[in-house]
């Protein structure tokens, strides 16, 4: 067939038989007889091939084109035009084939239909006088014009396009209407292409369409390709006559674009085209001029008073403030900074009004919680220095409640909007009267722009809100009457976004995590998770789970394939159907939250090879299906593997919904594929009730049951395994059933709890002194910094308030990993839970005992953890005991000592402990040495019972040749296991027991350590906790080390591992090696040689380009530094630090040694060389510690120098980072009343300033520097809005330069600064002229 149509194509198109393609066009219009098939046929024929041999159909096609087949019927067919877009000609039939009207998308199709509509295109380039199908083509295929626009037969197309005016003009209008999607930047650059050569009599129309439809878009390089097309039109149009220029584009439409560019804020960044348009429309209209540049609003930019006799006073700054938050061109960070300034009713008084910018109240919240906090310090200093012990009032700055009320108020005016009552929406499926209403009425909000960008913002808001409260130590509360109106709004972000999925526009990056980490943090608060799962908020919970599932089924499977197939859903018949009544959004609930639970196996998995999803989006979205999972309608049946329903469970269902499912019966737990399943489910989701967590407890004793084992003679080998595993799989659920308990602070939700840690190390006395004070504001700072980059907390978007202690974690312990680990508990504190420490005598020891706890989380949530750890223990001892009938098989009795080991952390009695060392002990005389796996649970749990009970000299002798042993094991996992268990041992504390193992850990330490500097291939994990015995030997034994050169050697090889490249030494151990030598910096172990051995170490780490090694290096400095301090006294503790350079309540005695200051400016020249290199957060990080830093090291004179000279440095580039470090310098001195000393310098310093180069950074860097040197406080306040002036040159900044040279030039009393301020000006009045205006104000 294929060769046949390429004979026919020659003999048509050669022109060598003219007769046989004259005779074939003119058959091809008559009616075929009976015995022969008609064209009509043929094309059915050819069209039917199509979905298998394309090419043929093309081939067919190729001949219809060369016999001049125009036939508009058959080539809509092949061309798949839409119905909607079809257009008839007179006098012809368009009836289309409704099988064939669209047709499916299959690859062959997409040939034949692109490859047609190139063949049409040259046939309309042959015929270009017929201008019918030339319309046809680009009022119903504009969009595939587009897309094959780089193929020849439709470049020539459009090329007659643009030949031709009125094909021209039609071409711009499909455009317009036609081309909807135009989201993707390769679409918009050919479009734009297409369009660049378009006939210059439609240059208006073009314009109108590139300004309408282009410009606005976020891709720069497709807007600035617009924008080269349009100022080429507009320039063409400039050329032509007025008359001409009119007709094209009149000036109503002109006026309107103008207008438009102005509104949406493109006039910055088109200024050319801006300028071109003004141009032009004065040009058309000469009478009434018109400007482009935004209205003048600044109070010193529409001031008619003069410079000189303005003052700065609450009214001038309030006028300042006002405008900043009005405006359309903000920066919010700036505007939340001047509001912080004024009190509650002012902030209210320009919050509440319609002009005020929503996106300013995000940082209003953050700057709230800051002060907060620092307001709360300030309270309890005051209140300790005189005596009192009570606890400050707990109250919120007034920026954050001015910013809780705005918020919470808009919030409730956009849920009073909303139609009621609420519907669930399944865009997929049929909807009922009411559900068609409630979306007609919702869609009109969702086709407002300026709604939904409202929304965006409030959303935004609302996160950073619920975060802000969950930081405070007190935890205080939302407002009773806003709970509902945030629950319901979290569901409206939800149902925006499945209504964008739905509508095929896919929502940005930015607005896709702020829906999505609102959800998570909605969820995540207790009062709002009670509101939601409220009966009468039924919709709500069925909307947010189908929507997420929307969303992942949108993102990871192609349109028709279900998300998951659970094993109930084998096959097509066990698809669940739903019945339309009051309760199929229920039930459709119901089955997709099983189906998003398993998506966290699968796509959600980070470990799995499915996960396809970025990091950021699926955590979040795990998170949230978790949450969703714990609400009580779905609950039951997120917990009931779906399993379960295949191997016939049919339960009845109760409550209201009938979603609460009885527990399941025991035969179905004891099939081992049902019992993983439920367990996976137990831990994703917790539990919520105490009646849940009996439920769960009971059920999995009941496959431990051992009366049910002898029940049964004869059971096969098989049956036996199987058995087994089933015990094994019941043995881990109930383990970690019991560890949930321990969540804090809510026992049994994995979401936003954390295990209870209570690290070995003690706290620092030092940092009770006043060095410790300030070392501790500053090591805050960068160790925030420090968690934030090693992503803490990467699981748990939502976080409790905890204190940032960098000195107290346990060394091993990686940043950013929460999960439940050996040595999560000290044996301190387990001595005080069982009752075996004596407060009172602690109490009166050195050092703050806070950390320990004196009852059990657990306890808060009336779990009766006590009765189920003494069942599990005499259950445990039967099967441990060598007398076991029958013999408890070997990984059954792995699983049980693992158990034992974990659950230890909840023994509330001393007999437990004793009872876990006799039984465990006994088990290790009798296992055999070789079972490794066995091994690494029975040594660590045996020193961590001998730990808590205490060891006599026999017994202490017998654990140390077992430490011995293990610890020359090749299994890694045992040798790590020993490890902890020696750790147990060492915090015990002195005693003959540490004496007998302290030289058996030290001497395996020091040898692999060795080891580990000289090789790459290490285990972590095992190099981490010998990193912790190190350190933690050193730290608290050095009465028995102290005459051996443990310390020195210990100390050579950190410093030497600690320099190496970052493939031998990875993050984790970097940081904790630099944690370990900041805690014996701080103990006072090391001397002034080590310090000074560990400061070089920590200024050449802190010139590495990892920004983590970094930041760890300079916390190493600065410790080393500050404890190298003498004379300090103790001070009672600080509850809460915040950062405060205006507070000289802890004066640091400074060096007064010149070797030292020249040794200390060097450091210091290290650290403005970091701010230079470094990245920009790292910038931040140190100038924000620098001026503290600076005080506490340095006299004023040597301060001012280094920070004044650095902020003049051209070599800068971060001149507003050390315009505040100047700022926060000389508001230290002027707490100081060191007033005199800050003039003097700003005198020295005027000429170097007036120096400067462009003009606009000299006037700028003068104007920061006067306000910082000012003692005006509405003046200082506006140092953040002048910060953000950089590099300017308006009217308003000249006006703030004198205003702030006039307010210094008012402080100079000296005779001789006033003149020489006279004459430093008056030496460059003559070349610039703001230095001119200075000086018309001064005379």
């Amino acid at each position: 067939m294929a060769h046949l149509l390429l004979y026919i194509t020659h003999m048509f198109q050669s022109g060598q038989f003219r007769k046989v393609a004259t005779s074939a066009m003119a058959l091809i219009k008559q009616d075929a007889p009976e015995y022969m098939y008609s064209v009509d046929q043929i094309n059915a024929a050819f069209r039917d091939m199509a979905m298998v041999y394309p090419t043929l159909t093309l081939q067919w096609c190729n001949v219809l084109i060369l016999l001049n087949y125009e036939d508009q019927t058959w080539w809509s067919e092949i061309v798949q035009t839409p119905r909607k877009y079809i257009m008839a000609s007179p006098g012809q039939d368009m009836s289309v084939s409704d099988s064939l009207m669209p047709l499916a998308r299959c690859c062959n199709m997409e040939i034949t239909r692109r490859g047609g509509l190139i063949l049409f295109c040259d046939y309309v380039c042959e015929n270009l006088n017929d201008a019918e199908h030339m319309t046809w083509v680009i009022i119903n295929h504009v969009s595939d014009l587009i897309e094959l626009s780089h193929e020849p037969p439709v470049q020539d197309f459009i090329g007659a396009i643009h030949r031709n005016s009125a094909a021209s003009g039609l071409f711009i209008q499909a455009i317009h209407s036609r081309c909807e999607n135009l989201s993707k930047p390769s679409l918009v650059k050919k479009t734009l292409q297409c369009l660049e050569a378009i006939h210059l009599s439609q240059s208006g129309a073009l314009l109108t369409l590139l300004i309408d439809k282009f410009l606005h878009t976020h891709h720069l390089a497709v807007a600035r390709m617009c924008d080269l097309l349009a100022c080429r039109r507009l320039e063409m149009l400039l050329a032509d006559s007025a008359e001409e220029s009119k007709t094209q584009l009149p000036l109503e439409d002109l006026e309107t674009l103008l207008q438009y560019v102005k509104n949406t804020g493109l006039t910055r960044r088109h200024a050319r085209l801006a300028s071109l348009l003004n141009k032009l429309r004065n040009l058309l209209c000469p009478e009434s001029v018109l400007t482009l540049s935004p209205e003048r609003t600044h109070p010193l930019d529409v001031t008619s008073e003069d410079i000189a006799e303005m003052v700065i006073n609450k009214t001038f700054y309030m006028s300042i403030a006002r405008d900043q938050c009005f405006s359309s061109s903000i920066v919010p960070k700036d505007c939340a900074i001047l509001l912080q300034k004024l009190d509650y009713s002012d902030i209210l008084a320009i919050m509440m009004t319609k002009e005020f910018n929503l996106s300013i109240l995000a940082h209003c919240i953050t700057l709230g919680k800051q002060a907060t906090l620092a307001l709360i310090e300030k309270q309890t200093r005051s209140s300790l220095h005189q005596g009192q012990t009570s606890v400050p009032e707990q109250s919120l700055h007034p920026l954050l409640q001015a910013a809780q009320l705005t918020l919470l108020r808009h919030i409730n005016n956009h849920i009073n909007m909303l139609p009621v009552p609420h519907e669930v929406i399944a865009h997929d499926n049929k909807l009922n009267s009411q559900e068609e209403q409630f979306l007609e009425k919702m869609e009109e909000f969702y086709s407002d722009t300026s709604w939904i960008e409202g929304v965006t913002h409030l959303t935004s808001t609302l996160v950073q809100y619920l975060l802000t409260l969950s930081q405070f130590p007190w935890q205080p509360n939302i407002p009773k009457e806003s709970v509902r109106d945030i629950s319901r709004f979290v569901v409206l972000n939800v149902e925006i976004l499945h209504w964008m999925l739905h509508q095929d526009r896919l929502p940005s990056t930015e607005q896709l995590e702020t829906t999505l980490m609102c959800c998570t943090t909605v969820l995540q608060n207790p009062d709002l998770f009670a509101v939601i799962g409220q009966k009468e908020h039924t919709t709500w919970v069925c909307t947010l789970i189908l929507a997420v599932h929307q969303l992942l089924s949108s993102v990871l499977v192609i349109p028709g394939e279900s998300l998951v197939t659970l094993p109930n859903q084998d096959s097509t018949e066990d698809q669940p159907q739903h019945s339309y009544d009051g309760f199929h959004h229920v039930l459709r609930a119901c089955d997709q939250i099983s189906e998003l639970l398993h998506c966290l196996k699968t796509y959600l998995n980070p470990q799995s090879s499915d996960s396809k999803l970025p990091k950021f989006l699926g955590n979040l979205l795990r998170n949230i299906i978790i949450g969703l999972a714990r609400l009580p309608l779905v609950i039951s049946y997120a917990r009931t593997p779906p399993l379960a329903w295949k191997l016939g469970w049919l339960p009845s269902p109760s409550g209201d919904m009938r979603t609460i499912l009885p527990p399941l019966p025991l035969k179905y737990l004891q099939e081992k594929d049902v019992l993983k399943e439920f367990i996976f489910r137990l831990n994703m989701i917790g539990w919520t009730t105490r009646q849940q967590f009996e439920e769960t407890w009971m059920a999995l004793l009941a496959v431990l049951n051992p009366a049910i084992m002898s029940e049964e003679h004869h059971v096969s080998p098989e049956e036996e395994i199987d058995r087994t595993q089933c015990i094994i799989l019941a043995v881990k659920g109930i383990t970690s059933l019991l560890v949930q308990s321990t969540l804090a602070p809510e026992s049994g939700n994995p979401c936003n709890s954390t295990y209870e840690c209570r690290p070995r190390n003690k706290p620092l006395a030092f940092l009770h002194t006043k060095c410790g004070k300030r070392l501790t504001v500053v090591r805050d700072m960068i160790e925030k910094e420090l968690r934030h980059l090693c992503s803490v907390n990467c699981g748990s978007i939502y976080t409790r308030h905890h204190p940032v202690q960098p000195f107290d974690n346990n060394i091993e312990r990686e940043l950013g990993k929460d999960g439940i680990t050996l040595g999560q508990m000290s044996i301190e504190s387990i001595w005080s839970l069982v009752g075996m420490l004596d407060f009172a005598d602690h109490e009166n020891t050195e050092g703050d005992h806070s950390t320990v706890p004196r009852e059990r989380s657990s306890s808060l949530s009336g779990l009766d953890i006590h009765s189920c750890i003494c069942f599990l223990l005499d259950l445990y001892g039967q099967w441990l005991s060598p007398q076991a009938n029958p013999r408890t098989p070997l990984m059954q009795i792995n699983e049980t000592i693992k158990s034992v080991v974990t659950i230890s952390d909840l023994f509330t009695e001393k007999q437990q402990f004793e009872w876990m060392f006799d039984t465990l002990l006994e088990v290790q005389r009798l296992h055999p040495v070789e079972d490794e796996l066995v091994v690494q649970y029975l040594i660590v749990g045996i020193c961590k019972a001998a730990a808590v009970i205490g060891m006599d000299v026999p017994v202490a002798e017998k654990v140390g040749r077992l430490l011995e042993a293990t610890l020359k094991s090749p299994h890694m996992s045992s040798r790590i296991a020993t490890m902890y268990g020696s750790l147990y041992i060492l915090e015990t504390g002195m005693s003959d027991t540490t004496k007998l193992i302290l030289p058996v850990i030290t001497e395996y330490l020091l040898k692999q350590l060795e080891n580990i500097t000289q090789i790459n291939i290490q285990s972590q994990q095992h190099v981490l906790v010998m990193w912790a015995s190190a350190f933690y030997i050193v730290e608290n034994y050095q009465e028995i080390i102290g005459e051996t050169d443990i310390t020195f050697k210990v100390l050579q090889l950190s410093s030497s591992m600690a320099s190496g490249n970052e493939e031998l030494t990875p993050i984790p151990v970097y940081l904790a090696i630099l944690r370990g030598l900041e805690r014996l910096m701080l103990t006072n172990v090391l001397n002034k040689q080590d310090s000074e051995t560990l400061i070089k170490l920590s200024v050449d780490r802190l010139c590495m380009p990892s920004p983590q090694r970094a930041m760890a290096a300079l916390g190493l400095m600065l410790t080393c530094m500050y404890s190298g301090k003498q004379g300090d006294q103790y001070t009672p503790p600080i509850m809460l630090r915040q950062p405060s350079f205006e507070d000289d309540g802890c004066e640091v005695p400074m060096p007064q040694d010149p070797e030292s200051l020249i040794i200390a400016m060097e450091r210091v020249t290290v650290l403005f060389d970091r701010i230079r290199k470094g990245f920009p957060f790292e910038a931040q990080v140190i100038a924000g510690i620098l001026p503290l830093f600076l005080s506490d090291f340095f006299p004023p004179q040597d301060i001012m120098n280094k920070v004044i000279g650095e902020f003049l440095s051209s070599q800068q580039p971060h001149p507003q980072l050390m315009a505040t470090v100047v700022f926060k310098v000389f508001s230290t001195l002027h707490a100081k009343g060191q007033h005199a000393l800050v003039r003097d310098w700003v005198m020295l310093s005027l000429s170097n300033f007036t120096q400067r180069t462009p003009i606009a950074m000299a006037m700028w860097s003068l104007t920061c520097f006067f306000i910082s040197a000012s003692t005006n406080e509405w003046l200082r306040s506006l140092f953040e809005h002048v910060l953000g002036r950089m590099g300017k040159m308006e009217t308003v900044d000249c006006r703030f330069f004198c205003l702030a040279a006039l307010d210094f030039r008012s402080q100079l009393t000296d005779d001789g600064q006033l003149r020489a301020f006279h004459s430093t000006f008056q030496s460059v009045a003559s070349k610039e002229k703001p230095y001119a205006d200075l000086m018309a104000c001064c005379t």
